[in-house]
């Protein structure tokens, strides 16, 4: 007989039933504060060349393993928000050096720094372009050569075109695929199996021509997600047709998207016993060869003003299986950290930081930068 549990929070009436006949055992994780200053996300990324994997996050990068604290730009404040709500982690310039690409709401700009690649030299931003607010943006693989080098943001205005990215010949080349923006989301993967990157939006997803780099971009208007985190696309009930799996980033309710072979979509939820999931991050966290979904509760997104906002901050992670007759499919919640000051911020990478062959991950935020230590194949540390 299955065992199910009923999570729910705030006193909501409506819950979501998560069945436990497929759970995995717990992870255990150490909490490791590394800054308690605001920030609003986080990357991971050799930033020396020592071949440890450090954390990035606002105004500096952490050395590993004491996590020392390097200075190499000044963001301007906006009230309680960092210039910056995207941190990602790339070798832009080929130099061996790894940067850092970010874009912000406030200052309305996608820009660069330049690791110089020597210590105690603040690095230098140069614009890729600017107009327009940008709530969030990703690393994805556009040009379908296997790698995640082209940057995809999700512009906060509707007159903002739909625009991919990529640095060549020395500079960034912009890449219109709609003349308009569709909401709050944004989202790349194969929808149609083709093998081709699709852009996916709130609104609809955007099929990907032969070359990504012109020709039209058609645009599939299946679909209203509402004010959504990034959109995966992930074949979630095993039927062969790739799925959507993605949250309400400023309401409740983590979901995916059943797509159906006459390409309509059918609205599963899986938790909505909390609010704010910005962030969400697709990976094997517990090594059992299938991908989990990684994500948290946001400190305070809109300064308070978003349904739940002042409840506790949680981490979570949630694993699926197809259900005993084969028809559904269940998930499993795992708590990670509840009632603490971390939050899911606005990204979560996961890395095996420690290099000891399990994940971990870092999660910046209003309440603080945390490392979150995997101890599953070093049980013996404990964190703070």
């Amino acid at each position: 007989m299955k065992s199910c549990l009923v999570w729910a929070a705030g006193g909501l009436l409506a819950a979501t039933l998560i069945c436990l006949s497929a759970r995995s055992p717990e992870i255990p994780f150490a909490r490791h504060m590394i800054d308690p200053g605001i920030s609003e996300t986080c990357a991971v990324g050799d930033f020396n060349n020592d071949g440890k994997p450090d954390i990035f996050s606002g105004e500096a990068w952490y050395e590993n393993p004491t996590w020392t604290r390097h200075e190499v730009r000044h963001l301007k404040e906006y009230g309680t928000y960092l210039a910056s709500l995207s941190d990602l982690a790339m070798d832009v310039d080929g130099d061996g050096n790894v940067d850092i690409v970010s874009s912000g709401w406030h200052n309305r700009t996608l820009w660069w720094s330049r690791n110089p690649g020597k210590p105690g030299v603040m690095w230098e931003d140069h614009v890729i372009d600017q107009g327009y607010p940008i709530e969030f943006s990703f690393l994805v693989d556009i040009d379908n050569d296997g790698k995640a080098r082209e940057v995809l943001p999700q512009f906060g205005n509707v007159k903002a075109p739909t625009a991919w990215y990529e640095y060549v010949g020395g500079q960034w080349k912009k890449h219109v695929v709609s003349g308009q923006s569709y909401g709050h989301g944004i989202g790349a993967g194969d929808v149609n199996k083709d093998g081709r990157t699709d852009i996916i939006t709130p609104k609809g997803w955007l099929e990907a021509p032969a070359d990504p780099r012109s020709g039209d971009w058609k645009f599939h208007p299946e679909f209203d997600l509402g004010e959504t985190s990034f959109i995966f696309a992930v074949d979630i009930n095993e039927d062969g047709l790739p799925d959507l799996l993605t949250a309400e980033a400023h309401n409740y309710g983590i979901f995916w998207m059943e797509q159906r072979p006459d390409h309509t979509w059918v609205k599963h939820m899986i938790d909505d016993s909390w609010s704010e999931p910005h962030a969400l991050t697709l990976a094997d966290i517990n090594g059992d060869g299938r991908l989990e979904l990684i994500t948290g509760k946001r400190f305070l997104a809109h300064d308070g003003r978003d349904p739940g906002a002042r409840e506790p901050l949680g981490i979570y992670w949630y694993e699926w299986h197809k259900t005993e007759d084969g028809k559904g499919v269940q998930w499993s919640k795992h708590i990670i950290d509840y009632g603490g000051r971390a939050g899911g911020g606005m990204h979560i990478p996961v890395v095996d930081i420690d290099s000891d062959g399990d994940m971990d991950f870092a999660v910046g935020g209003k309440g603080g930068l945390f490392l979150f230590e995997n101890l599953t194949k070093n049980p013996g540390r404990r964190g703070r």
